[in-house]
């Protein structure tokens, strides 16, 4: 009888052994791919970010551009009668 029981918590323990390692294998799967994916979408919005500054940039020199061309216009128009 004790050889029986000996053996059920041999048994037990190799049992709970192969699941805190199976365990312990999908958090680190699980942490791999949290980290690919921060990687990836900093990236990507790193991208947005600089387009939506880049298009910022362009519409602002735009409505200056505009601004300074109707001051120019009106400086140096001639009325013809």
């Amino acid at each position: 009888m004790a050889l029986a029981q000996h053996i059920n918590i041999q048994v037990a323990k190799k049992v709970n052994d192969y699941f805190l390692w199976k365990i312990l294998l999908l958090g680190t799967d699980f942490l791999k791919q949290l980290w690919w994916h921060t990687k990836a979408y900093t990236t990507v919005l790193g991208i947005m970010l600089l387009t939506f500054a880049s298009l910022e940039f362009v519409y602002i020199h735009y409505l200056s551009g505009k601004k300074i061309s109707q001051f120019f216009q009106h400086e140096t128009v001639v009325e013809q009668k």
